[in-house]
């Protein structure tokens, strides 16, 4: 019989042996088993010399510090400013999933500030996540910048969505003038404008998809994948009755998609 407290051990034993690929190992193993009570064993590898097991650490504690989240969030803050861009990217994620609020400065600052591209994306989609409106003027400021990554424009507009209320539909209707030449930005806002109330939106983001390449299908795909989970199947199917023929269609031109397709139409 299998012994989970054994295997508990060894993965700790895992962790504390200084040994980058049993460490890395380890974390995803206590991740995918859910050993919430791992977390004080986790949290030193946040200052590990590898960047690996630092962005693996973040990563973990991401999902497995829920039930100490001032403890976990405090120490993933102070590796907000490590000099690799994918353990800060990972640490934002983190603090965006653990919703710890004590970060939301710091993450607007890295939005606008931070050097790189991974890192403004994943600020942009934690602000939507910590759930405080307080962040909208810093995420607009994102959207409407010119020369900003493309992806880091569409992750903003996706947390307006997530934090706005109608009071926004407005704007966010007149931005979507700014994106013709920038249809994967559009198509979230089509999203977001969607979420707020205007039913119309969601029609004019599947109609997106009669003339995408396999990169902007993908992102309405998961558009509608997020939207499906923020309310219901039925309901998108009631305000866009062409949703159905429209993913049948794009799934047969590129087949990648077809399991995709099924996933959304799956209630």
């Amino acid at each position: 019989m299998f012994d989970q407290s054994i295997y508990i051990t060894n993965s700790l034993e895992d962790l504390r042996s200084g040994n980058g690929t049993r460490q890395a190992e380890a974390l995803l193993k206590l991740v995918d088993d859910e050993v919430y009570e791992a977390v004080p064993d986790i949290l030193p590898l946040l200052n590990s010399p590898e960047t690996a097991i630092r962005s693996s650490a973040a990563y973990a504690l991401g999902y497995l510090g829920i039930d100490q989240v001032k403890t976990v969030g405090s120490a993933l803050m102070d590796r907000l400013n490590d000099p690799e861009e994918i353990v800060r990217s990972d640490v934002i994620e983190a603090l965006g999933a653990l919703q710890y609020i004590e970060a939301i400065t710091q993450i607007k600052d890295k939005l606008i500030n931070d050097p790189s591209a991974l890192v403004r994306a994943s600020a942009a989609e934690a602000l939507g996540e910590l759930g405080e409106p307080e962040a909208i003027e810093t995420l607009e400021k994102s959207l409407l910048k010119l020369d900003e990554d493309e992806a880091v424009r569409a992750y903003a507009a996706n947390s307006i969505g997530l934090l706005g209320s109608d009071l926004i539909l407005p704007k966010l209707k007149i931005y979507l003038q700014y994106f013709e030449k920038s249809i994967k930005i559009k198509a979230e806002v089509l999203g977001a404008i969607y979420y707020l109330g205007t039913k119309e939106a969601l029609q004019q983001l599947i109609e997106l998809l009669d003339d995408a390449d396999e990169n902007l299908a993908i992102a309405i795909l998961n558009i509608l994948t997020d939207l499906k989970d923020r309310t219901n199947l039925d309901q998108l199917l009631q305000d866009a009755p062409e949703m159905e023929s429209k993913l049948t269609n794009i799934s047969q031109k590129i087949p990648i998609l077809i399991a995709h397709k099924q996933q959304i139409l799956t209630a």
